[in-house]
């Protein structure tokens, strides 16, 4: 069975010189099994995507932020059987992961980013994720060839649904046991604020 996840994508931006150092990766998963690196990953993300000035003291970066309401983060759901991968096209970020959920259970399209284009078609019970946008609706210009090379990945709608709504949970648990014990020398208020914030800008919520 195919499987979703939660991922940023190319966090090539400065680290703040308080958190420890990171190595780049191309993609990042966001879950409870991240690791240190990979929160740090996002937190650079995180800011240098949206104009946050990271050369400044931990107080000033999390003040920033914690006034910040809405944010955008290159990303998205990845999809992924075996060993076909389909990431987010271009422009499409993590901040919008409900949209994915809420098209499927609407049986609506939904923007997953361009060059390529990510596409969803709906077959009966099943959801197929294309590679790339295999109607033409959007690229006129398709060759052949490009046509060929393009694959989907298939889920059982109900399925899908499912997996597509324990992003939450990924999202939380990723925050809890990954990103909050990288900003471990962040104070208890911005820590509270900074995550009530966070949950704003994901639209999850936490069951306690």
């Amino acid at each position: 069975m195919g499987k979703v996840s939660a991922i940023i994508q190319d966090p090539n931006f400065d680290q703040p010189f308080w958190l420890s150092k990171a190595e780049y990766q191309k993609s990042v998963v966001l879950s409870k099994s991240s690791s240190p690196d990979d929160a740090v990953l996002f937190f650079s993300l995180l800011c240098g995507y949206n104009d946050v000035d990271v050369a400044r003291n931990t107080a000033d970066v999390l003040n920033e932020l914690i006034t910040t309401d809405e944010i955008l983060i290159r990303g998205g759901i990845a999809f992924e059987d075996k060993d076909k991968m389909i990431l987010p096209g271009c422009c499409c970020g993590l901040e919008s992961w409900r949209e994915v959920l809420e098209a499927v259970i609407n049986k609506e399209n939904v923007w997953l980013g361009h060059d390529p284009y990510p596409s969803v078609e709906y077959v009966d019970h099943m959801v197929r994720i294309w590679s790339d946008d295999f109607s033409g609706a959007i690229r006129k210009d398709l060759t052949e060839q490009e046509i060929q090379k393009m694959y989907y990945i298939e889920y059982d709608r109900d399925d899908l649904i499912k997996k597509l709504q324990s992003i939450e949970t990924d999202l939380l648990d990723f925050y809890k046991h990954s990103f909050e014990k990288a900003l471990w020398m962040v104070e208890d208020y911005h820590k509270e604020m900074l995550f009530l914030q966070y949950c704003k800008w994901f639209r999850v919520y936490p069951k306690d």
